[in-house]
């Protein structure tokens, strides 16, 4: 998604002060990971429970981010202020 500012700017403009932003994507990278692998190691009581086709799009849903993430094209970052 492009913005015409940065999320820092758009909750300055808003009147929020003290502003911080933490970078946690490398955290969410390693959840993601995480998730992956866990859904691979269960994936037949998975397919079993939820079908072939839910865990299929999961899986290659999952994996999908964890590539974007990898490419540098997402990132997770959280952000606190106060007003």
């Amino acid at each position: 998604m492009t913005v015409r500012t940065s999320y820092l700017g758009l909750l300055q403009s808003a009147g929020f002060i003290e502003v911080d932003a933490v970078d946690l994507t490398a955290e969410y990278l390693a959840t993601q990971h995480r998730w992956l692998a866990a859904t691979l190691h269960h994936e037949e009581g998975l397919r079993v429970a939820l079908g072939d086709d839910a865990v299929g799009a999961g899986i290659e849903r999952r994996q999908r981010t964890v590539n974007a993430i990898e490419e540098g094209l997402l990132l997770r970052t959280l952000y606190t202020a106060t007003r």
